[in-house]
């Protein structure tokens, strides 16, 4: 009797558990005279202006850590460590890691954000040391020239960073401290 009593108990709870688990996956059907809200995949094609903020002059303060700062002589000055913001959000200051090498022995200098000019093109690589001409087997080769960069679609960071201070001058400078840490 008991037996029978345990399975009786342990079919009702199965059956009640498999009705939840239904109850739960099927989703019920709205009045036919009930307006339907579009879902996510019912949304249309096109994001709306105000949520794709690429192309529309916006940065991603994390996408600038990393990107590279050339001095007056467009030579690498360094990399952005951090960009700094007041309390009211407004973006004052990057810091500037210069020295080291891969990170080691390098110290972070701070520069006012307006003092960068900041570009979306790619720094002009250096043209290649011409081919010498009359070589050992005749007519001289000619290299062909590098190819030009793709032009690619709205970042949400700049290609790099320009300034007027030179690497020397940045080693120079003081180097930042943040108080608290």
């Amino acid at each position: 009797m008991i037996k029978r009593h345990h399975f009786m108990l342990s079919t009702v709870g199965v059956t009640m558990l498999a009705t939840a688990a239904m109850a739960q996956t099927t989703a019920p059907t709205p009045p036919s005279s009930a307006p339907v809200a579009p879902t996510a995949t019912q949304s249309s094609a096109a994001p709306e202006a105000h949520t794709n903020l690429a192309g529309q002059g916006k940065w991603r303060t994390s996408k600038l850590i990393g990107v590279d700062i050339y001095g007056p002589d467009d030579k690498k000055v360094g990399d952005i460590t951090e960009v700094i913001v007041d309390k009211t959000g407004k973006v004052e200051m990057v810091t500037i890691g210069v020295g080291g090498f891969l990170g080691i022995g390098s110290k972070d200098v701070a520069v006012p954000f307006d003092q960068v000019n900041w570009s979306d093109q790619p720094m002009a690589a250096a043209a290649p040391a011409p081919a010498p001409s009359g070589s050992a087997g005749g007519a001289g080769t000619m290299a062909s020239p590098p190819a030009a960069a793709a032009p690619k679609a709205p970042a949400m960071y700049p290609d790099h960073g320009k300034i007027t201070m030179t690497k020397d001058q940045l080693k120079a400078a003081p180097s930042v401290t943040y108080s608290g840490t």
